[in-house]
């Protein structure tokens, strides 16, 4: 039960990491640079309270592993053996990236939700 509470907890921790580093690599950046780096939004939404827009990326983040599928011991040829199988595994992910730009064309924040960990979320620093 422990394992499981800590394993969600750093799943959390993880998720929260991705979404600083993305929100200090943008900040005050101008918006046309976020286009040209993640495309078109998948989704454009208003937030007017905080006089802000809100652009939505949605990026897939599935993979795949290759596990035990299951195991044979007993006799073959004459004698004992133990044969293990393994296969492919597909484990879906996506990664929710909600970009806050305000009046200026800037970026003011970034929120990221789901498995952002390996999703490219800024481009790499200039030299």
């Amino acid at each position: 039960m422990i394992r499981l509470f800590a394993l969600g907890l750093l799943a959390t921790l993880l998720s929260g990491c991705a979404s600083l580093e993305a929100s200090s690599a943008w900040k005050d950046r101008p918006v046309g640079e976020l286009i040209d780096f993640f495309g078109v939004p998948r989704r454009i939404m208003v937030v007017p309270e905080e006089d802000l827009v809100v652009l939505r990326y949605v990026r897939d983040s599935s993979y795949v592993t290759r596990e035990a599928a299951g195991t044979y011991t007993g006799p073959q040829n004459g004698q004992i053996v133990h044969t293990e199988y393994w296969e492919d595994v597909q484990h879906s992910g996506s990664c929710q990236i909600d970009v806050f730009i305000n009046r200026a064309r800037l970026v003011q924040k970034v929120r990221t939700k789901g498995r952002c960990a390996v999703v490219e979320m800024a481009p790499a620093a200039r030299a």
